[in-house]
């Protein structure tokens, strides 16, 4: 299980940045990142149709999620108990995204 991207690793990954590079990292951060609460409540209410899988980018999982009305059930009750891990994966692959592109433009 994918643990939450802790305030702890966003300073140490910021810590060669300066203050507006940080202010710009949590700007853009705070604007793709996914709430793990949310996905689940979705997951569990809309898992049938593969919305939480849409929510994360999983495009591809989400129509085969859509098009098997939730694998009969079976995969969305699956994905309740991996929705928080899904989206707290998603949120530091989208931290690495965000921390490199503004290291690219930047330095």
């Amino acid at each position: 299980m994918t643990s939450e991207f802790t305030p702890m690793e966003q300073q140490m990954m910021l810590k060669d940045f300066t203050d507006q590079q940080k202010m710009l990292f949590m700007g853009q951060y705070e604007s793709v990142k996914k709430d793990p609460g949310t996905i689940l409540v979705l997951s569990v209410l809309f898992g049938f149709s593969g919305i939480d899988r849409f929510m994360l980018g999983d495009m591809g999982l989400g129509i085969a999620k859509l098009l098997t009305f939730g694998g009969c059930g079976i995969w969305a009750i699956v994905d309740w108990f991996t929705a928080k891990s899904r989206a707290n994966a998603y949120n530091r692959a989208k931290a690495q995204e965000v921390y490199q592109a503004i290291k690219m433009t930047t330095s």
